[in-house]
């Protein structure tokens, strides 16, 4: 009995030595070649859509929208611009029952902000938008953080980023007009949609 616990004993400190054996190796060589991995930055593609809640893509018509994409750890931004094209279908957006996977907002002609970020690891990032920039009086703004992993673009659909808010336009009285306190007023409006 003695000699079974010798025995066991022995083939217990050889799988030890082993498993450790193993993992120094393991991360030598990870050591070794995680350095050649990060010095290459890979072009990384990603699409943002910048949309009205319950309603369509803001497009030009609006003036667009404008898109930044910031890295949340080192602050650095890694691009930005503007949002540029159609409101997408209306059929689609508008009319259709939506379902899980399928293309909504990205159909032709439908605005959007494109990218190419150089990437060396999975990053975290925060992407702000705020539209309709034609619109200054109604501009929302909006945010959606994620991590973005090198070499896997976020095309078709793109990042979908929902913005609350209407624009309305006071049509009468007019900004030059004089009002004079105590006079009922009747104000008209067009509103209307991001």
């Amino acid at each position: 009995m003695e000699g079974e616990r010798l025995k066991v004993s022995k083939r217990t400190n050889t799988i030890s030595r082993f498993v450790l054996l193993f993992f120094i190796s393991t991360h030598i060589v990870f050591l070794l070649t995680s350095p050649a991995f990060s010095a290459e930055k890979i072009g990384t593609k990603v699409i943002v859509r910048v949309v009205a809640r319950d309603a369509q893509v803001i497009g030009s018509g609006v003036g667009g929208a404008f898109v930044r994409i910031k890295n949340l750890e080192t602050g650095e931004i890694l691009a930005e611009g503007k949002q540029e094209g159609g409101t997408g279908s209306t059929e689609r957006i508008m009319i259709q029952p939506h379902r899980r996977g399928e293309t909504v907002y990205g159909t032709f002609g439908s605005a959007y902000f494109e990218a190419k970020i150089p990437l060396d690891r999975p990053t975290e990032v925060e992407i702000d938008a705020e539209a309709p920039l034609s619109y200054p009086q109604a501009i929302q703004k909006g945010s959606k953080t994620l991590t973005l992993i090198p070499g896997k673009d976020v095309l078709g659909e793109g990042i979908v980023i929902e913005l609350n808010g209407l624009i309305v336009n006071i049509l009468s009285p007019s900004p030059k007009e004089n009002l004079k306190g105590g006079e009922a007023v009747s104000v008209r409006a067009e509103v209307r949609m991001l």
